[in-house]
């Protein structure tokens, strides 16, 4: 069966798009911006935007601090968008965090649209609820920490390439490699994890010889590369004097803040590797095949993994365009496997499997609604229900009644389908499809809408709070009494400990007094740790 067009939906469908496509991207803003001003934020991130709102030069640089002294552990790219807003807005709360809450709403609709081109309304709606209600992406786009951006860009990504392997198109080749140089830009080593299953999906689709098709990837990868290194030669060309220390680095080097701490440092589970230092979040649990289902990780992000396995069983066995299964289930299949080995990392980054997966789910059971086969339907809403009352039973005290109305639901969907299958008339509308999609996504929505009355910046998590890990979160994303790492200049020290108002027992009168006397000096204080120096 070849999905490079689509399947004409019905006219009920057809109508259905302009108003569930409204719905979906209200819904979704109304959750990640509800209360937003009153949530909490990661003050070192916070500083950053501060900082980088004050000058143009801060701004390319990242810089941490107002004088650039130090640039923040992280290419600047997801923090250049809370910086404008600070410019724009003055700085708050709301300022900072409100950019990652719109970069959600716009991954939704661009997979939802990503995913109707090839399945038609119902796919493209199913797949837009399902990433919106990915409870970990929820979470973390209520934060001002740097992932929700990244997932932008692999739903752009994923827009791009699903149109480069069905036409076989250098042209969108090409854009879905500059979507992956943004990302880079964003979080980095982690944007390349697409080109593996995008390479090999490219030179399996039809339309070219395999020769031109081979040349098309080289050139995109190539031109994607030099895209993604951008920031990091500029970087590197300007004399140390003239640009803010890297932060995160002992050698003052963009390279090693990008392979070595954010890179290569972050698969190993000693923090001292000699060239560098790095920071392995202990948030997650061990590396192993389970950890994407343990206790800190699986309610928020695991709900519809199984339930993507079946997708990729499903799109295979239904003869879907094997390019399309390749990109989509490869690189899905490549995340799940990168977060696994990981050495540490919080659970927030296995938000960028939201889009992927969702796009799988969504194109199978659509696909399988579209030709009425309807094992896949019933497969994909077991799967679902089951893992949801999995973890139901795993975390019994928090929101209880969710995972039984979505068993509920996905019954009433099963004997629906059923008789859909067996030709009963009133089963043949649309409107089967409702109790499907609760059946289907109810509790981890529930999930990710409960994210408003539990608010987290440091490391931002769906639920009551529990799987927050190590110390949990205080006030401004400080974890009380811990310690983070700590390379020359860069992120990490002790959290903040001080009086009203400032770290390390400075008060505002001793502060006060310090301005008015500083006599031209370029520092006011001194301290250990950017965590400690951002309040």
């Amino acid at each position: 069966m070849d999905t490079a067009q689509p399947i004409r939906p019905a006219r009920e469908l057809r109508l259905l798009w302009p108003f569930g496509i409204v719905i979906l991207g209200v819904a979704t803003a109304l959750v990640a911006l509800w209360a937003l001003q009153n949530g909490q934020r990661s003050e070192y991130y916070a500083a950053a935007a501060l900082s980088m709102s004050q000058s143009w030069h801060n701004f390319f640089f990242g810089a941490l601090d107002p004088s650039a002294t130090v640039s923040i552990d992280k290419i600047p790219g997801s923090f250049w968008f809370p910086a404008l807003f600070v410019r724009l807005f003055g700085f708050s709360t709301w300022s900072v965090n409100a950019p990652n809450a719109l970069a959600l709403v716009a991954a939704t609709l661009i997979a939802a649209f990503t995913a109707r081109r090839i399945v038609g309304t119902y796919g493209g709606l199913l797949t837009g609820v399902l990433v919106a209600a990915t409870p970990i992406f929820m979470a973390v786009a209520k934060s001002n920490q740097p992932e929700s951006f990244f997932v932008l860009t692999i739903a752009a990504t994923a827009w791009a390439g699903v149109k480069a392997v069905n036409k076989a198109s250098l042209k969108w080749l090409l854009l879905a490699g500059i979507f992956v140089a943004l990302g880079f830009q964003t979080y980095m080593l982690e944007a390349w994890a697409v080109w593996p299953a995008l390479g090999i999906a490219y030179l399996i689709t039809a339309g070219k010889p395999l020769r031109r098709k081979i040349i098309d990837v080289l050139i995109a990868g190539a031109t994607s590369a030099i895209a993604s290194l951008l920031w990091i030669f500029t970087v590197w060309l300007v004399p140390a004097s003239s640009r803010p220390y890297v932060g995160g680095t002992y050698t003052n080097s963009p390279w090693e803040l990008v392979f070595g701490y954010n890179g290569l440092g972050r698969f190993s589970a000693t923090q001292n590797l000699g060239d560098y230092e790095s920071f392995t979040p202990p948030f997650s649990g061990n590396p192993s095949l389970w950890r994407l289902f343990n206790s800190q990780v699986g309610a928020q992000v695991a709900w519809l993994i199984p339930a993507a396995l079946v997708a990729i069983v499903a799109l295979v066995l239904m003869r879907t365009r094997p390019a399309l299964v390749v990109f989509l289930g490869g690189w899905f299949v490549t995340l799940c496997v990168m977060f696994s080995v990981v050495a540490g990392m919080h659970q927030f980054y296995t938000a960028a499997l939201a889009v992927p997966m969702a796009l799988l789910i969504g194109l199978a059971f659509a696909r399988a609604w579209q030709v009425r086969l309807l094992w896949p339907q019933l497969a994909l809403l077991v799967a679902s229900a089951a893992t949801a009352c999995v973890f139901a039973w795993r975390t019994p005290s928090y929101l209880p009644w969710a995972a039984p109305v979505q068993l509920v639901f996905a019954a009433i969907a099963a004997v629906l389908l059923v008789a859909r299958q067996q030709g009963w008339r009133p089963a043949q509308g649309a409107w089967v499809l409702i109790p499907a999609l609760i059946g289907l996504a109810f509790t981890p929505a529930a999930w990710s809408v409960d994210t408003i009355n539990h608010p987290n910046s440091m490391n931002p998590v769906a639920g009551d709070g529990t799987a927050v890990g190590i110390g949990g979160t205080g006030p401004g994303g400080a974890i009380p009494g811990g310690r983070m790492g700590s390379p020359p200049g860069g992120f990490g020290g002790d959290a903040p400990q001080g009086g009203p108002g400032m770290p390390g027992g400075v008060s505002n009168d001793l502060l006060n007094y310090v301005i008015e006397n500083r006599d031209g000096a370029q520092y006011l204080f001194a301290t250990f740790g950017a965590q400690t120096a951002a309040s």
